[in-house]
């Protein structure tokens, strides 16, 4: 009872010590479950539509094409450079809605602000009467206001209800068709440009998950989602999601990281491998007596007619001339006074045979056997390079 009274309890203080608590992430996200998301309304418009889809590049890399949707709800930093933009991709043949509380910058439509906003701009209001002020009109936005709608834009059945809660009506007249309004003005209104149109509506919250079953937010927004497209694309651009076009843009961040990481690994191990420490030139000795074509030409002949024992003897007169550069042994000595000169600089293994080299080879009929050619070269080579090295 004791070990499970204390195994309740390690996790009951564990639960409540580290409570995992969900992101706070921003309103009007099309993936977010938040009460101030949009998440509802995008998995519904999922299965009315063929591809539903999120876009985080700028506006100018909109694919090409016709019959596409680019639905933006209340986006923020929207630049001249990208309504331009929109506007020649709406031209092409696309649609698009923006959910936007107080738009600016529009070609397409002027706003106008009701409830006492131009006196604010003004600045004649004291901070007292812009406080009381700001309350009413939120007092009165949670009041649904009656919204009448245009019979071009859907046939509406009793009356429908919403909750108001911009300042901002957008400007009748013009080329644009107002699908919905309330007391105050018009909160919907459809342009056409080109083979496209955009439209602008003055309601984001309405398509809030807390909200959008509110009132008659649903039966008033659904409709402009009514026509088939061959893709939507909801954008979280200006929402503070976008990325950079590019090839490694279509795979996940922590997958490219390890990629670059793995890939520098193998670069760095290649350069440890490859990279050759210190000065990197060829002796001179190597390259004189080594590495001159004209001595292996010369050997190849040397092995072409048989002359074997006039091969040994170049290499005996290389062997004196070396000792007599590093001992200063006289070339024409004797094996025993090679054996004297030895004394005390190799040991006696090595004494004994230099002075076996420097004696004459023994006289073979048919001249000298190729193992004992190969045999006495090779032993005057490692000779020379003991005597190179001293």
């Amino acid at each position: 009872m004791g070990l499970a009274v204390s195994i309740v309890l390690f996790f009951a203080l564990g639960y409540w010590l580290a409570k995992p608590k969900l992101p706070d992430l921003p309103p009007y996200l099309s993936f977010s479950a938040d009460v101030d998301g949009t998440k509802a309304w995008k998995e519904l418009l999922a299965t009315k539509q063929s591809a539903v889809k999120e876009w985080r590049l700028d506006w100018k890399h909109l694919p090409s094409g016709t019959s596409m949707l680019l639905v933006a709800v209340e986006p923020s930093a929207v630049t001249k450079s990208d309504r331009e933009h929109l506007l020649k991709w709406v031209q092409a043949g696309n649609d698009a809605i923006i959910f936007d509380r107080e738009p600016q910058g529009w070609a397409s439509w002027e706003t106008v602000r009701v409830d006492g906003g131009a006196q604010e701009t003004r600045g004649k209001l004291g901070e007292q009467e812009k406080q009381v002020k700001q309350e009413q009109q939120e007092q009165k936005a949670k009041v649904a206001s009656t919204i009448r709608v245009s019979p071009d834009y859907m046939s509406a059945e009793g009356t429908l209800t919403g909750k108001v809660e911009t300042s901002y009506r957008l400007q009748p007249g013009g080329s644009g068709l107002a699908l919905f309004e309330d007391e105050r003005g018009v909160l919907a209104s459809r342009v056409q440009e080109g083979a496209g149109s955009i439209t602008m509506v003055l309601t984001p919250t309405w398509m809030q998950n807390g909200t959008i079953d509110e009132a008659s937010h649903f039966e008033l927004i659904w409709p402009l989602f009514a026509k088939s497209w061959d893709a939507v694309w909801v954008d979280e651009t200006h929402h503070g999601y976008g990325t950079k076009p590019g090839l490694l843009a279509v795979y996940p961040a922590w997958l490219v990281l390890a990629s670059a990481e793995l890939g520098l690994a193998l670069l760095l191990w290649l350069w440890l491998r490859g990279k050759r420490f210190g000065p990197v030139h060829t002796p001179r000795a190597w390259t004189v007596r080594r590495g001159d074509e004209g001595v292996h030409a010369v050997a190849a002949w040397y092995e072409r007619l048989g002359y074997r024992r006039e091969a040994l003897a170049q290499q005996q007169l290389f062997l004196r001339q070396l000792l007599y550069q590093r001992w200063g042994l006289s070339p024409s000595a004797s094996a025993l006074q090679a054996a004297e000169a030895a004394r005390g600089r190799m040991s006696e293994a090595q004494a004994a045979q230099l002075v076996r080299l420097l004696a004459e080879p023994p006289a073979e009929s048919g001249g000298v056997s190729t193992t004992a050619f190969v045999q006495r070269t090779r032993e005057m080579g490692e000779m020379i390079a003991y005597l190179e090295k001293e």
